[in-house]
């Protein structure tokens, strides 16, 4: 697995944000038939009593306000997924991961895949089956929309896809039971843990849509003894390191700690995997306004055979007024590099042996 990337960097970095394309599905069921847009007339009654319309008990529903239509349907879509304030913190790798492998088994369907795009619903576009009802137009001018879900054929949608998860975290235990090789049986139990923690975040928003389907359903795993599974399996992935040209052992220092957050213990006695690499920081003469220091690094992970798993190269330039400060700069550019790209390719590679890349 190669990675090669090339960077420029003055003074600082510049980051990049990965928008995920939001999804926001209208469903097939019909709620209650939409009128015309009032103007100027009485506020109507699904503004005033939203439940006396959309009983609570079928739908969940949230009211916005604004200039425009559009403005109003976006406030409303907003206050929905206030609604959905998920009580599970996940970070965006495990939701990443967790969206990767389940659309990359090949086992979903279309809106299966949809709604495992759909594991965050902090914005409004993440909501699956959002439906607009009605819209009035009050004496000032403001707009007022409805928007909702349906409870039972949005439940539905959930339920299948959370014991389709389950069923594929079972699948990938049984693997890591099989498995003869310590680091396919770690790409199993990890994957295992991502599915289980997203299936986690999709049983919560199941209990807010509907509550009954939460309590029923039966999952053929113990979502505690998965991530327990998943740290028993880091344990044993002894890693060793060594970095050539590695002044103060800035770079291999922080390639230990940056494995040592994914539980893998540091150890030269008869190691798993092996990261070796070069790194270096050179003064090169760009301009006479400040100084410039070029970094080039070069990691490798290899397995307890030898044999090459994954390359990571990159580099890049930090500019200061001193050479100094240019290279102190440098070496923190290093050190993101292998914090965010180094340990993202390891991640990736372990995912790429369970869905067979």
């Amino acid at each position: 697995m190669q990675v090669n990337r090339t960077r420029t960097i003055q003074r600082g970095i510049t980051a990049t944000v990965l928008a995920v394309s939001a999804l926001v599905i209208a469903a097939c069921a019909a709620g209650p038939a939409p009128a015309p847009t009032a103007r100027g007339q009485e506020l109507p009654d699904w503004y005033l009593n939203p439940s006396a319309v959309y009983p609570d008990e079928v739908y969940l529903t949230a009211v916005g306000t604004g200039d425009t239509r559009r403005a109003a349907e976006q406030q409303a879509m907003a206050g929905l997924s206030q609604i959905f304030e998920a009580e599970i913190e996940v970070d965006m790798t495990t939701r990443e991961r967790y969206r990767d492998i389940m659309t990359g088994s090949g086992t979903l369907s279309e809106t299966e895949v949809e709604l495992a795009q759909t594991t965050s619903v902090r914005s409004a576009q993440n909501l699956l089956n959002v439906q607009m009802g009605e819209a009035a137009v009050d004496e000032s001018g403001r707009v007022h929309a409805i928007a909702y879900i349906e409870r039972i054929p949005t439940g539905r949608l959930y339920v299948d896809l959370i014991e389709k998860n389950g069923e594929q975290v079972r699948y990938f235990l049984d693997q890591v039971r099989t498995s003869e090789s310590p680091v396919r049986a770690y790409a199993w139990v990890s994957a295992a843990a991502i599915v289980a923690t997203g299936n986690e975040l999709l049983r919560d928003q199941l209990r807010i849509i509907a509550p009954a389907m939460g309590q029923i359903i039966q999952l053929p795993y113990v979502y505690e003894d998965v991530l327990q599974e998943r740290v028993d399996g880091a344990s044993r992935m002894r890693v060793s390191v060594a970095v050539d040209g590695d002044e103060g052992d800035r770079v291999g220092g922080t390639v230990r700690q940056a494995l040592g957050r994914e539980r893998f213990p540091i150890s030269s006695d008869n190691p798993v995997l092996r990261v070796t690499g070069r790194v270096s920081v050179e003064e090169v003469a760009l301009s006479d306004d400040f100084e410039t220091a070029r970094w080039v690094l070069n990691l490798a992970m290899s397995g307890p055979d030898g044999v090459e798993l994954l390359s990571y190269d990159d580099q890049g330039r930090a500019s200061a007024v001193t050479i100094d400060s240019a290279k102190a700069f440098a070496y923190r550019d290093v050190q993101q590099a292998v914090e965010q790209n180094f340990v993202g390719a390891m991640r990736r590679y372990f995912d790429s042996l369970v869905l067979g890349d």
